[in-house]
């Protein structure tokens, strides 16, 4: 029987111009002081990444290595692009940045610098020991990146159309209107970039055709639920009930009146496109107006119906990807047992 290959664990604290990066792992001796595990700045380039390769070779050598960090947005994944380019390898975990943050707090560090968080990340992954993340595909993030300036976009175009009733300077009147053209040009010029992102990708095409066939449930909705979790295919439903951030947590201590909350562990966005989705469709859909009215008959507050009818519909669309199925009541109905 072939040994397993012992793992080196390293821990990256991201910023905009440089990352530090740690290096850890579970010797027979115990584990070294977190302060004095091996710890170097590295510019947050190619350049420094390959000089983080090789200083890291004399750590690794005969070992796995895998690295970890919370995610800073364009700033991680433009790293991981690198490290998929120059060592595809190397595991990569891109953690909660709630869950690292209260390791730290657990860990109660005298100090909190750049090198001392890169220590700490090192020592999670040595003992948490986090499964690889799941990298979205280039159309997938293209979209995400799209669809999020289009929200902005819009945002902003709202909050001057609000203004404009406000507005007695026939010059500001007159900047007010050429801005909010401007942006509704903008908006339709991303509109189109997405749609011919979508068509290029045919399997994202085929997801997001099955999904537009549940009422309340549009393209602009597919497409951004996809933008914010990647296919929904990927997911078992337990994991994507934990990744939307709708499955109840439970709140309970000693003799204390007990309680359940949403868990909000996900993306607010998904939350909000599922809740917009929603109020359309549960009632053209009968599984979920009887889901709904059986929650409100045990007494449920409206908004934890509305949760609970969400994450059910979120599952549907699941389930109606995986078989490659339009929605079709009869079918989901069978299949809301196991939901």
């Amino acid at each position: 029987m072939q040994e397993k290959k012992k793992m080196i664990w390293a821990g990256f604290d991201v910023g905009k111009e440089t990352f530090s990066a740690s290096l850890d792992q579970v010797t027979e001796n115990g584990k070294a002081k977190i302060t004095s595990l091996p710890c170097r700045d590295f510019k947050r380039t190619p350049e420094g990444l390959t000089k983080f390769f090789q200083w890291a070779a004399g750590f690794v050598s005969g070992k796995d290595l895998h690295i970890v960090m919370e995610t800073t947005g364009c700033y991680s994944q433009q790293l991981i692009d690198w490290i998929n380019l120059s060592h595809p390898e190397v595991k990569v975990t891109i953690e909660n940045a709630r869950n690292i943050h209260a390791f730290i707090e657990s860990l109660n560090l005298p100090h909190k610098t750049d090198k001392l968080d890169a220590q700490a990340i090192a020592r999670f992954g040595a003992e948490r020991q986090p499964h690889p993340t799941k990298r979205p595909s280039k159309t997938i993030l293209t979209i995400r990146e799209l669809s999020r300036e289009r929200t902005a976009l819009i945002k902003n175009r709202v909050d001057l159309q609000n203004r404009r009733d406000t507005i007695t300077s026939s010059v500001v009147r007159k900047i007010n209107a050429q801005t909010i053209a401007t942006l509704t040009m903008q908006i339709e010029k991303i509109e189109q970039e997405i749609k011919a992102c979508i068509v290029e990708d045919e399997e994202i095409l085929t997801e997001i055709h099955i999904m537009t066939t549940m009422p309340g449930v549009k393209f602009v909705s597919a497409y951004s639920i996809l933008a914010e979790i990647g296919s929904l295919k990927q997911y078992s439903i337990k994991e994507l009930s934990a990744i939307s951030g709708l499955a109840p947590r439970i709140r309970q201590s000693g003799s204390s009146v007990h309680s359940s909350f949403m868990s909000r562990r996900s993306s607010g966005r998904l939350r909000q496109i599922l809740y917009l989705d929603s109020l359309p469709g549960v009632p053209k859909i009968p599984v979920l107006q009887d889901f709904q009215q059986r929650l409100l008959a045990k007494g449920k507050t409206k908004m934890t119906v509305r949760c609970a009818c969400m994450r059910k519909m979120l599952l549907m669309l699941r389930s109606m990807v995986v078989h490659n199925r339009a929605f079709d009541e009869k079918f989901l109905k069978n299949l809301s047992i196991r939901t």
